[in-house]
């Protein structure tokens, strides 16, 4: 069973771009920020330590964010916030990540602008 007590946010992708702004409004509110860029590196951190939030990029590959988000909603238990993000224009991959049971679904530019609340209502939801 994994540690339910972390206070950790993991990013799901291939492409680097994102982790520094995670990490520059998670560290700040004692949260540590991982990456996950194939599903096994996912599996194996899951495996042990319940994250308080997944973030998924869906420009990554296709299979790997799928296999994913299946996995978490597979996984018994209490289950972390799950949110996805990606291009606007793509409005197939952004319903097929709702489907998937993602939390919440943004463009990528509706993310940069709602992170910081994001990540403020992890706080807010834990105290």
């Amino acid at each position: 069973m994994p540690d339910s007590n972390n206070e950790t946010v993991l990013l799901v992708g291939q492409n680097l771009f994102f982790l520094g702004r995670v990490e520059v409004q998670a560290e700040p509110l004692g949260y540590d920020v991982q990456w996950a860029k194939t599903q096994s590196a996912f599996s194996e951190f899951s495996a042990s330590r319940l994250p308080a939030l997944i973030l998924v990029d869906l420009e990554g590959d296709e299979s790997i964010w799928t296999d994913v988000l299946e996995e978490i909603n597979h996984q018994e238990g209490t289950r972390a916030k799950v949110v996805a993000f990606g291009p606007h224009e793509d409005v197939a991959m952004l319903e097929r990540a709702r489907n998937l049971g993602c939390d919440l679904v943004l463009n990528k530019g509706e993310f940069n602008r709602d992170l910081p609340k994001i990540i403020e209502s992890l706080k807010a939801d834990s105290g």
